[in-house]
């Protein structure tokens, strides 16, 4: 399913709209609520009513964080996020020792 491009609530299949930039950007709405929103230029972050406010200020569901959390643990999973480990002669190298 695809998530609203403002507010962050899941889209039903079916319903919502889509709309697409020239740069080939595309925005999903669940409502004209949201489309409102962005072209009147507000932010989600400021916009009391949305995911990631609630997310900002530590408002969430339980719910709904528990879905984020996993949405993370999927990201990481799938290659999202790689850490690489330094040996310790590296490691010495980039400090400036011998």
């Amino acid at each position: 399913m695809a998530k609203c491009s403002f507010c962050g609530n899941e889209i039903e299949k079916g319903t919502g709209m889509i709309f697409v930039e020239k740069i080939g950007k595309v925005l999903n709405f669940c409502s004209s609520k949201c489309e409102r929103n962005v072209d009147l230029g507000r932010v989600p972050r400021h916009t009391r009513w949305t995911q990631e406010f609630r997310k900002l200020k530590g408002k969430l569901t339980a719910e709904a964080e528990k879905e984020a959390l996993q949405r993370e643990a999927e990201a990481t999973a799938a290659g999202g996020k790689v850490k690489f480990g330094i040996s310790g002669a590296a490691a010495k190298k980039l400090k400036g020792g011998a």
